[in-house]
């Protein structure tokens, strides 16, 4: 297959409620609905406001690839429509992910 690459995509379920998340880091997305957590065990959390009477935010996806516990999360472009994040641990490994 031309232009194929040996990418994995992890995919990740859970139930009703999120695995415990200690955050050591947040971000929140321009669109004030899509917030992104870093925990000390590595993981990164997408998360989708659902209510804005109630601020509830309901887990949508679980990122995993970091080793060490994520320090930082910024926007991955300047742009204004950037759906693209970019995480740093605290080892030095870095991922860019993409919130849609």
């Amino acid at each position: 297959m031309a232009g194929s690459t040996n990418l994995v995509v992890p995919i990740v379920m859970w139930g009703r409620t999120a695995p415990s998340h200690c955050i050591s880091s947040v971000y929140l997305l321009r669109d004030q609905r899509t917030m992104v957590t870093g925990s000390h065990d590595g993981q990164v959390i997408i998360w989708q406001l659902e209510s804005t009477e109630k601020w509830n935010f309901t887990p949508r996806h679980m990122l995993i690839g970091h080793t060490a516990p994520v320090k930082c999360i910024a926007k991955a472009s300047p742009g204004v429509d950037c759906h693209h994040i970019v995480t740093s641990s605290e080892s030095g490994e870095m991922s860019t992910w993409d919130t849609v």
